[in-house]
Order: structure tokens, then C-alpha cells, then sequence
């Protein structure tokens, strides 16, 4: 069985704009350890998008993106 699923895609990084000059923000994010221990996190965030380009400066575009499962054989 082949399952197939075609979506049209709106990048959410089309609302922040393009990606200029590969320009990004520090941020803080509270994350847990496994067993439950709080601890922050400083992480490098893109401001903007160019995807699906990657080229720097160019702007974030709409695209249609494919899925598609097949189940394995076994034995």
C-alpha cells in the first residue's frame, strides 16, 4: 500500500519577512532535563526566512511539498 499525501505550503517565516544578511537574535528557551530539572538555554534564532532557496537575501516562497509512505516488506 502507498500512501501519498500533497500539501501547498505557506512558509510562517513569510511574516517576519526576508532573511537579510543571515541575520538572527539570541534568545532564552526554559527547557527540562528528562528527569524534570529546569535550565535555560541560549539559542541562535533566524529573523526572517529564505526558504526554500537558502540563498542569502532572497525571499521565503510558497511550495508544494510531497509525502509518501510505503509499507515495508518483511521476511
Amino acid at each position: 500500500m502507498i500512501f501519498l499525501c500533497i500539501l501547498a505550503v505557506q512558509h510562517p517565516g513569510e511574516a517576519g519577512g526576508i532573511r537579510r544578511d543571515l541575520a538572527f537574535e539570541n534568545r532564552k528557551f526554559a527547557l527540562k532535563t528528562t528527569n524534570g530539572q529546569e535550565f535555560e538555554q541560549m539559542r541562535q534564532v533566524p529573523l526572517g526566512s529564505n526558504w526554500p532557496s537558502g540563498q542569502v537575501n532572497q525571499p521565503p516562497r510558497p511550495a508544494v511539498v510531497a509525502i509518501r509512505r510505503t509499507e515495508s516488506k518483511s521476511g
